[in-house]
């Protein structure tokens, strides 16, 4: 739907709670358990409301110095669970991006954001996860193309019935790394002990 302004707004999925797979430095890979009452508490879905919305990943968080330059449009305040995802209405305000999306080059999102690790292992709703992502604070959510996303296909803008949420097999890319500042693509840690 189109606003008044001339900018896009869409229904999307823009995270999810489930198990999501890291790359480390050294190439192996790391499962990550955002469980439910991480992703969907206050706190963290409150940071989530009118964050920022980039085209792909800066390579950097944003912040009142860059905004200017990254940003393309924003997530709605109206951040609610919805299953296991979590729904909100996002606004593209960049008239390229625009062109992005309408052509179908832009279709899933990927949030950039802070958390916590908790190095404990487990099993949850059938798959084993070595560690577990607590106080998740967002900065931002990113627009990518199709199989783009570490989340899956499923965490999208819901544009129509053509774009039917499907889980491919996810796409990783290299981390540097499991500590520390990180590109926006992967999340910034630190360890919890």
């Amino acid at each position: 739907m189109r606003t008044p302004q001339g900018f896009l707004r869409v229904p999307a999925y823009v995270t999810r709670a489930g198990v999501l797979e890291y790359k480390r430095a050294d190439g192996t890979t790391v499962r990550e358990l955002r469980h439910p009452d991480e992703v969907f508490r206050p706190a963290s879905l409150e940071s989530l409301s009118a964050a920022p919305l980039t085209d792909l990943h800066p390579k950097e968080m944003i912040s009142p110095k860059n905004v200017r330059s990254l940003r393309v449009g924003h997530v709605g305040e109206a951040v609610r669970q919805d299953g296991h995802r979590v729904a909100a209405t996002v606004t593209i305000e960049d008239e390229q991006i625009i062109a992005l999306v309408e052509r179908g080059e832009r279709r899933e999102i990927s949030c950039g954001y802070a958390c916590a690790i908790d190095a404990t292992p487990g099993v949850w709703d059938g798959e084993h996860y070595d560690a577990v992502q607590r106080d998740i604070v967002y900065n931002h959510a990113a627009l990518g193309p199709r199989n783009w996303g570490r989340a899956g296909s499923e965490v999208a803008l819901r544009l129509d019935s053509g774009d039917a949420m499907t889980r491919p097999p996810m796409v990783r890319r290299p981390s540097g790394g499991m500590t520390g500042q990180r590109t926006c693509r992967e999340v910034t840690r630190r360890w919890i002990t």
